[in-house]
């Protein structure tokens, strides 16, 4: 018995012994049971109920084929507050097209991150950006190295001074292949860089951030991440091209988040800032709370909601938080 247990656990190390797949959704099992206990069972296939069975077969194989096809026009964003820095997983069509933006510390990644992604079927992760070079945000590489294999590294142009961030650039760098370097004008995938450019590096790392703005079947979402004041005034001298449905933005270490001329130029329908309710200085303060209050527009804070939500498709989005919040194009619309 104890050479058989050692055996299991000998090939449970190899690589593709085993790997880790989504939750299945009610349809699924249905017609996973109905199979399984109607094919035991024998009444399934019983010959007065041939015909019957057979188009009940045909009709969930038909609801499981429009589910999988709904399911390639899609892309859910998930936004993840990790203690002080904060998480975008996109999970498009296909794994290849997935993207991890920034991953939170070591603490992050084993206690949020890593079961997060093992739940949604992640097993590697084709490609990973980096906005910045601070501990809360990009400090946790090594320990998600351990978990998955990162295919591409992408980070923008600037140089951060963080010794965890350059560590992890440096063992990318031994295959270039493997990072990506992306700044202002460039595309990748269904994201567009919008900041920085190569030659507009600011003093204050957040300033520098990299800023990213997918496009899914006519909905924009634009990421942030904790781009400082003097970046957000970068930002808009360097394009008008800003408008999008939903922002995503996190706390520069000075300043505020989205100043009025950013916000006028983006027309968000709704506000996602990435906070956290520790450390204290990673919560939203009360004048960014009046001012956002002013717009109008619909704001979740990640402290409050918790993890938020995101899906795209031809049809338009839809955002739930955790704390039960909803948001959809078709209301905003309305």
């Amino acid at each position: 018995m104890k050479s058989a247990i050692l055996g299991s656990q000998s090939r449970g190390k190899l690589v593709g012994a085993y790997c880790y797949v989504p939750a299945p959704t009610w349809w699924m099992i249905a017609i996973f049971y109905t199979v399984l206990v109607g094919g035991l069972g024998g009444w399934l296939f019983a010959p007065p109920r041939r015909i019957l069975s057979a188009a009940m077969l045909i009709f969930l194989g038909a609801i499981y084929f429009g589910q999988w096809e709904k399911s390639r026009s899609e892309i859910g964003l998930t936004i993840l507050p990790l203690n002080g820095g904060h998480a975008v997983y996109a999970d498009a069509d296909g794994r290849k097209n997935d993207w991890l933006v920034n991953c939170g510390n070591e603490h992050a990644v084993e206690l949020t991150l890593k079961p997060f992604l093992r739940a949604q079927g992640a097993n590697t992760l084709p490609r990973l950006a980096l906005t910045e070079g601070d501990a809360q945000n990009s400090g946790g590489v090594q320990a998600l190295r351990k978990h998955f294999e990162i295919g591409e590294l992408v980070t923008s142009p600037v140089h951060f001074r963080s010794a965890a961030y350059r560590k992890a650039v440096a063992q990318f760098d031994l295959t270039p292949a493997r990072h990506r370097v992306l700044q202002s004008g460039d595309t990748a995938g269904y994201w567009r860089v919008l900041h920085p450019a190569a030659t507009n590096q600011a003093a204050r790392a957040d300033d520098n951030a990299l800023v990213l703005l997918g496009n899914w079947q006519g909905t924009k979402i634009l990421l942030l991440s904790d781009l400082g004041r003097e970046g957000q005034s970068a930002l808009l001298e360097h394009t008008n091209k800003l408008h999008a449905d939903i922002v995503v933005a996190g706390l520069p270490r000075q300043g505020e988040p989205l100043c009025d001329a950013l916000l006028r130029a983006i027309q968000p329908k709704v506000i996602v800032v990435a906070d956290s309710a520790f450390p204290a200085n990673r919560r939203a303060s009360g004048s960014l709370e009046t001012r956002l209050e002013q717009t109008q527009i619909p704001v979740v804070y990640t402290r409050i909601s918790g993890a938020v939500k995101i899906v795209a498709d031809r049809g338009g989005w839809k955002l739930r938080a955790m704390d039960g919040q909803t948001f959809n194009s078709a209301a905003e619309s309305d």
